[in-house]
């Protein structure tokens, strides 16, 4: 299950967990894998479609073809059929941008199968700004720095590229304990890779609630693992038998260099 996880996070950002793993896990069916994302940033967007592999295997994804997959705006009914580029990546023509409050409808029909999902893009939050701490003994950790809006519940993904280079963790978060306040979050980059003088962006990502649920399992599985019994899976916003999740997300993003 953990080789599970490391192919979620790692589409998560198109874009481990130490258990003791027995070599049936190399045997263990293939498992599809479907990750989907639009944003208010400008398009086009993809949706991802590959096969799991076994957990001794080479981190290749063998991606899946011959998919029919539409995104549909269900405000406005406008219906995008996507295209294939290459195995297992389908690219989106009509769709140009996602807008705020609009719910988007993903099918996918594949192999006599239909996998759905829904997602409605939320209320855009701006990212002030990125800072730096150094607080932590040999760390130093990005800080995302952003007024909360008061009275709505709010979902939050953070991202960071370093040195040009899409660091492979992420981080959730949601106001419910901090509704209407001046977050000042710290963001945790991948074995505490981040340096003096590096260049880092950061990318607050507003989510919707099941996202943030998939996600926020998917984080904890991979990162504090300490505590479980046995690896899960995240539970999947799309219906129909399969892994990965669908999103229509706002993006803001800062860029600055560590200086201290």
């Amino acid at each position: 299950m953990q080789k599970i996880i490391f192919i979620l996070l790692s589409l998560a950002l198109f874009t481990s967990c130490t258990k003791t793993i027995t070599p049936a896990l190399n045997n263990a069916s293939a498992q599809l894998v479907i990750q989907g994302v639009i944003s208010d940033t400008a398009g086009p967007y993809f949706v991802s479609i590959v096969n799991s592999v076994g957990f001794y295997a080479d981190n290749t994804y063998p991606g899946v073809s011959g998919a029919s997959i539409t995104i549909t705006d269900s405000t406005t009914g406008l219906h995008n059929a996507l295209s294939e580029t290459t195995p297992g990546l389908y690219i989106t023509h009509m769709l140009t941008k996602g807008l705020y409050g609009h719910t988007y409808l993903l099918t996918v029909s594949l192999n006599g199968n239909t996998y759905t999902s829904s997602s409605t893009m939320p209320q855009p939050v701006a990212l002030d700004s990125v800072t730096f701490d150094n607080t932590t003994k040999n760390t130093i950790r990005a800080q995302a720095n952003y007024q909360d809006p008061r009275g709505v519940a709010n979902f939050y993904k953070y991202s960071l590229i370093i040195n040009g280079v899409s660091d492979p963790r992420f981080q959730t978060f949601e106001d419910r304990l901090s509704d209407g306040r001046y977050i000042q979050d710290k963001v945790d980059a991948d074995t505490s890779e981040i340096r003096l003088n590096d260049q880092v962006q950061l990318s607050l990502v507003g989510i919707d609630k099941n996202v943030y649920t998939y996600l926020s399992e998917a984080e904890n599985i991979a990162y504090s693992n300490d505590n479980l019994a046995a690896p899960a899976t995240p539970v999947s916003n799309i219906s129909g038998g399969c892994l990965g999740y669908f999103s229509a997300q706002t993006v803001s993003s800062k860029k600055a260099s560590v200086k201290f």
